[in-house]
Formats: C-alpha cells, sequence, structure tokens
C-alpha cells in the first residue's frame, strides 16, 4: 500500500511576496530608526549584565542600601569597580551622567 503525502497548509506557510500595509511598514522603520530629537539615554550607551544573586544576599543588599541610603545597582558597581582596579582594569565601568 503506498503512503499518502502529509498534508500541506499553505496559508500557515511563511510568505516574503505578501506586501505590508503602509502602516506596519512606517511603523517598523520609526522603530529601527534612532530618533536624534531626543538625548541618548543610560541604557543607549551601557551594556546590560545578568546577575543571579543568592536571595538571601539580594535581600541583605536591599536592607544595606537602604540604609546607606543608595541602590542595590549601585552598590555592585562599585564593588565591580573596586575588584577591576585591584586588578588592573583601567577602563571605565560605569557609565556616568556626563557620557550621555
Amino acid at each position: 500500500m503506498a503512503k499518502r503525502a502529509p498534508p500541506s497548509y499553505p496559508s500557515l506557510a511563511p510568505s516574503d511576496t505578501v506586501p505590508r500595509s503602509p502602516s506596519v511598514q512606517s511603523a517598523a522603520q520609526e522603530r529601527e530608526r534612532p530618533s536624534t530629537d531626543r538625548p541618548p539615554r543610560m541604557r543607549d550607551l551601557a551594556d546590560q549584565v545578568m546577575l543571579y544573586l543568592n536571595p538571601e544576599g539580594h535581600k541583605e543588599l536591599k536592607r544595606y542600601a537602604l540604609g546607606a541610603d543608595c541602590r542595590v545597582h549601585d552598590l555592585l558597581l562599585e564593588a565591580i569597580e573596586t575588584w577591576a582596579r585591584g586588578h588592573g582594569i583601567r577602563a571605565p565601568i560605569r557609565v556616568r551622567a556626563r557620557d550621555l
């Protein structure tokens, strides 16, 4: 007995020939084009780094930051800067407001 060909679903296949509507095209172009009327933000200039912290340690860092009237982010950057200087890394670690 011959096997049947698997069903095809042409309406679900990706199609490069389907033209986009003008509103979709212009919205996509606006997202891709950087805005020149606003100054760059910190996240435009900095690289994002992810850390996985022990929840207990993170809680203690938050508690310390609250008492020191600063943010955990600042504490972590200060620690990384200190470590970097101790290991001979002289490149700037923190993106400062004056870099904007």
